[in-house]
């Protein structure tokens, strides 16, 4: 849908345009749409895969690119701006504060979720540097300790 917006609101207002703004208008968009899959694609991945550096790759994008960009091209009086595209621009402004404030939030939730797997880990290192490795594991399923088994190839 966005897509097909910018599309055809650059199609009406072409010749309307000084070249000097149809250049403008037209890299502003193109910019625009590859921010906006790149973004979606960073925030889908890392809240999927709790990846900090892809939440915070889709957060600054959200917050350096996309709406400043939106904003841009909503209020700049130079591009001709259809009605459609007012109430578009408000909701793309509208949703992306909405996921900026949530991105926010799952970032907080995984960096604590991190840490407390970090924390984890090293309890875990020092059971096993006091009591051996052996005593600490069990199988899941009976609760017997697990023999290592050693493969020597000669």
């Amino acid at each position: 849908m966005h897509f097909i917006n910018l599309c055809l609101s650059l199609y009406f207002k072409h010749k309307l345009m000084t070249v000097t703004y149809q250049v403008i208008a037209l890299s502003a968009c193109l910019v625009h749409l590859g921010s906006e899959g790149v973004r979606l694609g960073l925030g889908f991945y890392g809240n999927l895969a709790e990846n900090m550096s892809a939440l915070f790759g889709f957060l600054i994008t959200s917050i350096i690119i996309q709406i400043p960009l939106t904003v841009f091209l909503a209020c700049n009086n130079s591009f001709i701006n259809l009605p459609l595209e007012y109430i578009f621009y408000a909701m793309i402004v509208a949703f992306s504060g909405f996921q900026t404030i949530f991105a926010i939030q799952a970032l907080m939730k995984t960096a604590d979720r991190q840490v407390a797997k970090y924390l984890d880990k090293i309890e875990r290192e020092k059971l096993d540097s006091l009591f051996g490795p052996e005593k600490r594991k069990k199988s899941p399923i009976t609760t017997r300790r697990v023999r290592k088994i050693r493969y020597d190839p000669q």
